[in-house]
C-alpha cells in the first residue's frame, strides 16, 4: 500500500536516474515531495518527504557543514534526496554521510523537468490517500454494524482475523486469554519487547511490538503486535496480532485501530451492563442476608433473571479488604479503587459462577455447598483452598493489602441465610483480633470465643483467667516471654514435648526444663484436665486483650 522509493524508480521519468548511495534503503516510504529552495529546509518539512535539489543552495558549504545538513534531514525522516546532475560531481563525503543515516541519493539527469517527478509521486500519495480513506470508511462500518447488533468480543476479534490475516487474541490485564482465533497462539513466553509506539500514522493506539516464542508450536519465535485498550473503572484489555502468515501493512493497522475502538466500546458497554447488573445483586443478597423477604416466589424470580440457583445448602463468606500501612489522603482514593477492583477480579476469577456481592470494602459470598459435601472437613476445605488462592492473587499485586475472609456454617434453607451471615460477621470481627488483618476463620473453630463476640469490654474477661497463669503473667523475669511462649505451644500440641520442641525450634530437653519452670512459678497440675481446659481459656483471652490494646 505504501509508495516506496523503490516505486517511484520504476516511473518512467526516473528510467535513467542512478542511484549514488543508500542502495539499502530504498524501501524508504514516501509521504510527500518537495523542492529544496534554501539550506534551511529542513524547518519546514514534516518528514517522509522526497526532496529535489540542484545543491545550489548549499554549494558554499564545508564538509562539515554538508555532513550536518544530511544529519538534519535524516533526523526528519527524509526518504531521499533525488538530485539533479550537473557539472560539480556529488562528493564522496556527502555519500558516505547519506549512506550511514539510511538516506538514498539518486541522481537525475539535467533534461528531466522537477515537475515530471512531482507530479507522479502526488498523483499516486493522492490515489492512495483515497484508496485508504475508502478502505476506512468501509472498516468502520463492518465494526461499527457488529457493535450495533451486540455481536460481542470474540465476534471482531474473529473478524479482524479475516480482516488481517493473522491470528489474533484478547487478554486481560493478568494476560489471561479471554478469547482467541488460534489457540495454539493463546499460550506464549516473551523474548525481547522491540518498539513502543505512542501514535503511528497507521495506528493511533498506543502500542507496541515484541518478539515471543510459542511453547506449543514447538518453541518457534515470531512478532506480536500488542494494543493495550483501556477500559472503565481502572481495567484494561490487551489486543495482540500474532505475525504469523504475514507483517502487517497500513491498510492492516486501520483493520487493527477499528478494531481496538469496537473492542473498547464493547467494554465500555459490558461494564454498563455489569453495573446495573451488580446492583441488582446487590438488592437481592441484601435481602437475603436482611432476612427481610417478603415473598419467596418473588425472591426465586428474581434469582432466576440473572442465573442464580437457590436451591440448596449455602454458606456465607466474607471477604474484607484491609490496609496494613496508612497511606496520604490523595492516595487513598487510588489504592482504595484499585485494591477494590484486584479483589472483585480475583474473586470472580475463582468464583466465575459465584453468588456475589459487595458494599464498599466489603465482599459478600453465598458459597453453594454440595449435597455430597456438608461434612465440616470437606466444604470447609474447599472454602479455605480458594479463599488461599485469592489472598495469594491480591497480594501479588498489591503489598500494602490484605483479603481477610469470615466463613459462617452451612444453612439448607435461603430463609436461614441470616444466621449464616452474622455467623460470618463473627468470624471476620473476632478473627482480625484472634489471628490477624489477613486471617482466614471459620464461625466454627471460634468455640468459647463466640460468646465474647457478644462482651463490649474485653476487659471484663480478666476474671476468667486462671489464678496459675496469672502468676505467670505476672513473673517478672527476662524469660517470661520464653516460658509463656513454651506453655502456649505445649498446650497447642496436646501436651506433646517432642512436637512442642520442633515447632519452638529447640532441645526436647528445653523444653521439659522450662515446663519445669512454669510449675514451680505457678503451680500447675498438667495432668489436670480441667485445669489445663482453664488454662487454654485464660491463653486466649489473654491474647484477645492484647490484641484490642494494640488495636
Amino acid at each position: 500500500m505504501e509508495l516506496t522509493i523503490k516505486d517511484l524508480l520504476a516511473i518512467e521519468s526516473m528510467k535513467d536516474a542512478e542511484v549514488l548511495g543508500g542502495h539499502n534503503y530504498i524501501n524508504n516510504v514516501i509521504e510527500g515531495v518537495t523542492i529544496m529552495e534554501g539550506p534551511d529546509i529542513a524547518n519546514w518539512i514534516r518528514g517522509g518527504e522526497v526532496i529535489l535539489t540542484s545543491l545550489y543552495s548549499i554549494r558554499n558549504f564545508t564538509d562539515k557543514e554538508q555532513k550536518d545538513f544530511i544529519a538534519q534531514l535524516a533526523e526528519k525522516r527524509v526518504s531521499a534526496l533525488v538530485i539533479k546532475k550537473h557539472s560539480e560531481e556529488i562528493s564522496d563525503q556527502l555519500l558516505e554521510t547519506a549512506e550511514r543515516n539510511r538516506m538514498p541519493i539518486i541522481q537525475l539527469p539535467q533534461e528531466v523537468p522537477f515537475v515530471d517527478v512531482m507530479y507522479p509521486i502526488m498523483g499516486e500519495l493522492f490515489n492512495k490517500q483515497v484508496t485508504k480513506l475508502q478502505y476506512y470508511k468501509e472498516i468502520h462500518d463492518r465494526f461499527t454494524a457488529l457493535s450495533l447488533a451486540d455481536k460481542g468480543l470474540e465476534k471482531i476479534i474473529h473478524t479482524l482475523e479475516e480482516l488481517i490475516g493473522n491470528p489474533v487474541a484478547l487478554f486481560d490485564r493478568n494476560f489471561s486469554c479471554i478469547v482467541s482465533t488460534y489457540p495454539e497462539l493463546e499460550k506464549f513466553e516473551m523474548v525481547e519487547k522491540v518498539h513502543f509506539y505512542e501514535r503511528t500514522a497507521g495506528i493511533k493506539f498506543p502500542h507496541y511490538r515484541q518478539i515471543v516464542k510459542y511453547p506449543e508450536l514447538n518453541n518457534i519465535k515470531g512478532h506480536q503486535i500488542v494494543v493495550p485498550i483501556e477500559t472503565l473503572n481502572h481495567n484494561k484489555m490487551y489486543l495482540l496480532i500474532g505475525e504469523i502468515n504475514k507483517s502487517l501493512g497500513e491498510l492492516d493497522l486501520i483493520a487493527v485501530e477499528n478494531a481496538a475502538i469496537s473492542l473498547s466500546l464493547e467494554l465500555v458497554k459490558q461494564f454498563a451492563v455489569a453495573e446495573v447488573e451488580n446492583k441488582y445483586k446487590n438488592d437481592l443478597i441484601e435481602e437475603l442476608i436482611s432476612g427481610k423477604i417478603q415473598s419467596i416466589n418473588a425472591i426465586y424470580e428474581k434469582a432466576n433473571l440473572i442465573g442464580w440457583d437457590l436451591d440448596g445448602s449455602f454458606a456465607a463468606v466474607l471477604f474484607k479488604i484491609n490496609r496494613f500501612t496508612d497511606v496520604v489522603l490523595e492516595q487513598k482514593s487510588d489504592l482504595s479503587d484499585r485494591s477494590h477492583f484486584l479483589a472483585h477480579e480475583a474473586i470472580h476469577h475463582y468464583l466465575p459462577n459465584g453468588i456475589i456481592s459487595n458494599r464498599s470494602n466489603l465482599f459478600i459470598v453465598l458459597w453453594k455447598v454440595e449435597e455430597a459435601s456438608k461434612d465440616d472437613v470437606s466444604w470447609m476445605d474447599e472454602i479455605t483452598k480458594t479463599s488461599e488462592a485469592i489472598q495469594a492473587l491480591v497480594k501479588g499485586q498489591i503489598k500494602d493489602i490484605a483479603v481477610q475472609v469470615g466463613i459462617g456454617g452451612v444453612v439448607n434453607d435461603i430463609s436461614e441465610i441470616p444466621t449464616s451471615y452474622r455467623e460470618a460477621q463473627d468470624a471476620l470481627d473476632l478473627g482480625a483480633t484472634l489471628n490477624g488483618l489477613d486471617s482466614i476463620t471459620a464461625f466454627s473453630e471460634l468455640g468459647i470465643f463466640r460468646l465474647l463476640r457478644h462482651i463490649k469490654d474485653s476487659t471484663a474477661l480478666v476474671q476468667f483467667i486462671p489464678q496459675s497463669l496469672n502468676e505467670l503473667l505476672d513473673y517478672q523475669q527476662a524469660n517470661q516471654a520464653d516460658l509463656l511462649k513454651t506453655l502456649q505451644t505445649f498446650l497447642d500440641c496436646n501436651q506433646n514435648i517432642a512436637q512442642a520442641a520442633k515447632l519452638l525450634f529447640v532441645h526436647y530437653k528445653t523444653v521439659v526444663y522450662r515446663l519445669d519452670r512454669i510449675k514451680e512459678i505457678t503451680g500447675m497440675d498438667f495432668n489436670d484436665s480441667e485445669e489445663m481446659l482453664s488454662v487454654r481459656v485464660g491463653l486466649k483471652i489473654y491474647e484477645l486483650i492484647q490484641r484490642e490494646k494494640e488495636k
